[in-house]
């Protein structure tokens, strides 16, 4: 990535090594934590001088690590905007009885300067049967948005486990749903911006990127892992018009 030009990028998505003893090819996430932590602060680094001021960085963590990165980031000067939770729904592995279950996963939201991009994002409302009547509040009436309530920091959305997901899931272990990356992709860039990824892993943030009319940048060691995000990007071409076709810009390398 130090051959790319400074400010180059509207938006930023990595999906990290978790340094939790999984296979992500030539990284070995057993390394000694303070190696992990050099290696975090120096592509975290390399990230904040290719976002533009404009840009947002989206960092996908897990509990035992989060703290780290987050410190790291508010060291170098980004704005810390938010740390959403990704609520799994369908609900996660245990650590034994002794422990309580994994139903989330914390997803760090910085900026570059306070001019960031963002389109509002709105959800269905709970309860439909308030939306039937008007609502007044000192004096003022309250109508629902058509488009639904103002989205908080709590994102729930399921993991891609059972027979539902089936046909998107692949052979990765921390495989991202297009769910929630074609969410960030869609409010937190614009029509036309490049998306970089740092970690492409099995590809889901170019492929949504793809999706949501953006061009991508993927950067993977893992061969394997190359050849499942290149063939889930050029599926997600195919079923895309020809209009799109020409967003299949940089494949991982």
């Amino acid at each position: 990535m130090k051959s790319l030009a400074p400010g180059s990028f509207n938006l930023i998505v990595a999906d990290p090594p978790y340094n939790l003893n999984k296979d992500f090819g030539p990284w070995k996430e057993t390394e000694r934590k303070a190696e992990w932590r050099d290696w975090t602060r120096a592509w975290l680094e390399e990230a904040k001088h290719l976002l533009s001021d404009e840009g947002n960085i989206f960092v996908y963590g897990i509990h035992h690590h989060i703290c780290w990165v987050q410190c790291m980031m508010l060291e170098m000067g980004l704005i810390y905007r938010r740390q959403i939770i990704w609520h799994y729904e369908n609900g996660f592995a245990g650590y034994g009885k002794r422990s309580l279950n994994a139903t989330y996963e914390p997803l760090l939201w910085f900026s570059k300067t306070d001019r960031y991009i963002y389109t509002p994002i709105r959800e269905p409302y709970k309860s439909q049967e308030r939306l039937k009547h008007k609502i007044i509040k000192n004096g003022k009436v309250w109508e629902p948005n058509p488009e639904g309530r103002m989205a908080g920091d709590i994102w729930s959305f399921p993991t891609l486990a059972g027979r539902r997901f089936r046909d998107e899931k692949v052979k990765h272990p921390t495989q991202k749903p297009l769910s929630i990356s074609r969410r960030i992709v869609k409010h937190f860039s614009n029509p036309g911006d490049t998306v970089l990824v740092p970690f492409t892993g099995s590809g889901s943030e170019c492929v949504a990127a793809v999706m949501e009319g953006r061009t991508y940048l993927g950067f993977e060691l893992n061969s394997d892992y190359i050849d499942m995000a290149r063939e889930r990007i050029i599926d997600a071409l195919d079923s895309n018009s020809s209009e799109q076709a020409d967003l299949a810009s940089t494949l991982p390398v």
